[in-house]
């Protein structure tokens, strides 16, 4: 038995919208009232009244007017979706203010059904969302029940029917796009002010007065189940924000945000199976452009704490700009699961990984502040490696011999010859040696022999002579 949960959302056009929710707002389309939020309905505002009207029941300077933004509450029904994803993945948009989401099947994930709607009202608030909300097997019932003043009837087996009883007929007109308009005309002429009226008369009687579309839709109304839609197909892109509703004055004053918005990502990305390469925070202004910074981080990954810590050590690096009044996370980085074999004890893991410092490291000092040695194909050392920005563990250099330095010279230093006797910050002591290497041949040719020296000091230094112009050089310094 399928078992829809519909989210519908009243105030939408306003909600999508950065208000101060301590002061009327009123949203107008075409000089009408599309919606006003409660402290202007307690003014006597209503749905439909003028510019005017408004603005002579409600003298305030407080007063905010939004003209609707229509493609503004689409982006926000797509962020709602993604965010709905991670509850179930079967949903979809309803009459262009509603999600519509089958919990049927997945009640023993999230514990009992009163969790799961407990957890959705709470994290839809945090957002600045208030919804109503109806259960029932079918989409169509479950719409019609989110406008019962009881609230939503916690039984995985509902005994809906009843419910929609008192419903007024006139739902049909703002649910149905107009397509029963006419139909629920006749019928209120007709003395049916309910939907318990109709549904107490005969279906054949009704297909006969009000068209076959209204007996068919009748039927799929009372029906015990519903056509299961196809799995909500999320794009690899994750937007979601969230409006305080006053002006940040402290960097802190956003963490309680960023870790909600993190979890939001962390159970996105494991829906799509999918791991996070780097995000981006937008500090978000009423009016105005936002103020974006990007972490990045060397490793793809989904632990929401290690995002926290960057993303934190990175804020700090960032001016906090004024009229700053929500913040949103965006990320499009996103790469396919890492496969890589761990130990079943995971000693490995039991510090901090080299991928971890070096993120903190350039999240506080700079993404060039990090570089690796990396390896090329080439004999001569000055030539067999180069800086790079990407860390990676199978790029790290590996001595091959002992007699490899740790640290190459840019270019060798000459070395002072004085009666047989090496001298470079003081005379150098041959511990061993010679290994020959020779390259270049087809343009340059070079031919050497290098040796393990010692200075005055002790340290290790690994020089070389030129076989070609007799001369001496320090390559570098060994451990």
């Amino acid at each position: 038995m399928s078992l829809w949960l519909c989210l519908r959302f009243p105030q939408l056009s306003l909600e999508c919208l950065a208000h101060r929710p301590e002061y009327p707002a009123v949203v107008i389309e075409r000089q009408r009232v599309w919606v006003a939020n409660d402290l202007a309905q307690l003014a006597g505002i209503a749905q439909g009244q003028s510019t005017t009207t408004v603005r002579a029941l409600l003298t305030t300077s407080e007063l905010q007017i939004f003209e609707r933004d229509i493609s503004g509450e689409e982006r926000t029904l797509e962020q709602l979706e993604q965010w709905a994803y991670s509850f179930t993945p079967t949903l979809e948009r309803w009459w262009g203010d509603s999600l519509q989401l089958e919990v049927g099947k997945c009640l023993k994930l999230h514990g009992d059904l009163g969790e799961l709607v407990t957890r959705l009202e709470s994290e839809l608030k945090q957002r600045g969302f208030t919804p109503c909300i109806g259960l029932a097997p079918n989409r169509s019932a479950a719409w019609l029940l989110t406008h019962d003043p009881a609230g939503p009837l916690m039984d995985t087996c509902p005994d809906f029917l009843p419910r929609l009883q008192g419903l007024p007929l006139s739902l049909l007109r703002e649910g149905w796009t107009g397509e029963f308009s006419d139909a629920v005309t006749h019928l209120e002429k007709a003395g049916f002010v309910t939907l318990g009226n109709i549904l107490q008369l005969p279906q054949q009687t009704l297909g006969k007065r009000c068209g076959s579309r209204f007996q068919t839709w009748l039927g799929q109304v009372t029906a015990e189940s519903d056509t299961t839609a196809k799995d909500f197909k999320p794009a690899p892109v994750f937007h979601d924000r969230l409006w305080f509703g006053f002006e940040i004055r402290n960097k802190t004053e956003l963490h309680p945000a960023m870790d909600q918005l993190l979890n939001a990502l962390a159970r996105f990305a494991d829906a799509i199976q999918q791991q996070i390469t780097s995000i981006e925070w937008q500090l978000l202004r009423a009016r105005g452009p936002a103020d974006a910074f990007v972490v990045r981080s060397s490793t793809a990954n989904n632990g929401i704490r290690h995002w926290f810590e960057l993303s934190c050590l990175t804020l700090e690096q960032c001016q906090l700009g004024a009229d700053i009044e929500g913040l949103a996370l965006q990320a499009k980085g996103f790469q396919e699961w890492n496969t890589t074999a761990r130990d079943l004890f995971d000693t490995a893991q039991s510090g901090e990984s080299l991928h971890q410092l070096v993120d903190r490291l350039r999240s506080r000092l700079g993404l060039q502040a990090v570089q690796q040695i990396n390896l090329c194909d080439a004999h001569l050392p000055e030539h067999s490696q180069h800086i790079h920005q990407d860390i990676g563990l199978d790029g790290m250099i590996v001595a091959e011999k002992d007699q490899r330095p740790f640290w190459l010279f840019d270019e060798p230093y000459p070395v002072r010859v004085d009666s047989d006797t090496l001298y470079w910050n003081g005379p150098l002591t041959l511990l061993s040696g010679p290994e020959r290497i020779e390259d270049n041949w087809w343009q340059e040719p070079a031919s050497r022999d290098y040796y393990i020296a010692q200075t005055e000091t002790g340290q290790p230094v690994w020089v070389f002579q030129d076989r070609r112009n007799k001369c001496w050089y320090v390559q570098g310094l060994l451990p």
